[in-house]
């Protein structure tokens, strides 16, 4: 019981505390907690806001790029060049002449327009599956944070009845010890028999220490989970009777243990299915390097020529200059960076589409197997149920036994650790059972 045990704290923190309390009287409060104001739900919202504007930034390929602009050069040395002499009267003769200005100033506005970029097309799609896979992520959390919070839950409910159990087996220890030490101060009994019901009453107080223990740790984990802060205090406001023959769950279980219930389709395998897709779109994303790009720009301003440093700006200072530009690339020899790049992007969505037919396959069988799980601990439960409350009759009649003198303390005494050997082994499974329920319900 006590490794099965992972329980939620009901308790209350001191008065002068001051802080507000948390009351979940049924599990879906629990989860509508938890999915509001879990910290990892609020990165997921912010993660959302940021691939959602990155997508957005991708989208830009399809505008023209536009920019004022406003250049100076400098030529520090002109170029030369060879002018056949006739062209100014001088036949026979080769001229090297100058032309130009020191100083050419530029100042307008220049547009760029992809016409054909294959990579900007596929690295939008990129970002857009990022955001659907931020999107599936976040739904998969949510599925797996349910799972935790629902096997909290119910380890609470079971932790709590456990521990009215135990008060009362804890005041029959001690009725049995007071009874032996009465009998052994009569010369009825000897020491044995005292230190085995000493035995008993420290088994009972070791099961409550531990479960406190436990139970100090798990609220921990569910303020973790709901967003809760260390100085509030968290009550459940829900009863389970473990030691109940009845098998129906509580109303926060959304379930009746009596049935089978539904397993809704496994979230986590989402995550595959969108990683398979992002790694074939960046496999084109790397082949599409291979591909030719077409870009058309343009240049729409003045132009001003100097023979010293300086503007002008007067009437004729500056001449009109504007151009429209085709510009075609078309990729030959990289070095083989693209071939390679496209060969890992390949290798890399292999790797991605055989995890998750793995995945599939694991899925099915832990699915499987948590169907079977449930359903043999709901009959062991209820088996076990009925062998508590049998046990617990028996150390009722051994008790009226010996207080008639009909059986030894010794055989009265074993009546009371068989009883506490079956109260343990029924929580056991009764842990097991909701653990298995958790992980179903979560994922309807």
């Amino acid at each position: 019981m006590r490794r099965a045990l992972l329980p939620i704290l009901i308790l209350t923190l001191s008065a002068n505390c001051g802080n507000a309390q948390i009351v979940f009287h049924s599990l879906p409060e629990v989860w509508n907690a938890a999915l509001r104001d879990n910290p990892t739900q609020k990165v997921y919202g912010l993660k959302t806001n940021q691939l959602t504007d990155e997508y957005k930034a991708n989208q830009s390929y399809l505008l023209p790029q536009v920019g004022a602009a406003l250049s100076g050069q400098d030529n520090l040395k002109l170029s030369v060049t060879p002018v056949p002499g006739e062209l100014i009267g001088q036949p026979g003769k080769t001229l090297y002449l100058t032309f130009g200005k020191h100083y050419v100033y530029n100042a307008g506005v220049n547009a760029t327009e992809n016409i054909f970029n294959w990579q900007y097309v596929l690295a939008s799609h990129i970002a857009r599956e990022n955001v659907k896979l931020n999107s599936l992520q976040q739904k998969a959390y949510e599925q797996n944070l349910k799972a935790s919070a629902a096997q909290y839950y119910f380890s609470g409910l079971i932790a709590s009845s456990s521990l009215r159990i135990a008060g009362r087996d804890l005041g029959l220890a001690d009725s049995i010890l007071s009874a032996v030490k009465n009998r052994y101060t009569q010369g009825l009994v000897d020491l044995g028999a005292v230190h085995s019901a000493e035995i008993n009453v420290n088994n009972v107080q070791e099961n409550i220490l531990q479960s406190t223990q436990l139970l100090d740790q798990a609220i921990q984990n569910l303020k973790l989970l709901t967003g809760a802060t260390a100085g509030q205090s968290l009550i459940l406001d829900e009863q389970l009777t473990a030691d109940s023959i009845a098998t129906d769950l509580p109303a926060g279980s959304l379930v009746n243990a009596g049935t089978a219930p539904p397993i809704g389709p496994d979230k986590n395998l989402d995550i595959y299915t969108a990683t398979t897709r992002l790694a074939d779109l960046q496999s084109k994303f790397a082949k599409a390097a291979f591909y030719p790009t077409l870009a058309i720009s343009g240049f729409a301003g003045s132009q001003q020529f100097r023979d010293n440093f300086g503007l002008g700006f007067g009437k004729g200072a500056w001449n009109d200059y504007r151009y429209l530009q085709l510009n075609l690339n078309v990729p030959l020899f990289t070095g083989f960076y693209n071939h390679n790049k496209y060969r890992s992007a390949q290798a890399l969505a292999r790797i991605d589409a055989e995890q998750y037919r793995d995945a599939i396959r694991q899925s099915q069988i832990n699915d499987s197997l948590l169907l079977k799980t449930y359903d043999n601990y709901r009959q062991l439960v209820a088996a076990s149920g009925r062998n508590l409350l049998l046990f617990r009759d028996n150390v009722e009649l051994s008790r009226q036994k010996f207080s008639e003198g009909l059986i030894s303390i010794d055989a009265f005494q074993k009546t009371f650790e068989d009883y506490l050997h079956a109260e343990n082994t029924h929580l056991n499974n009764l842990s097991t059972l909701y653990y298995a329920l958790a992980s179903i319900i979560s994922r309807n």
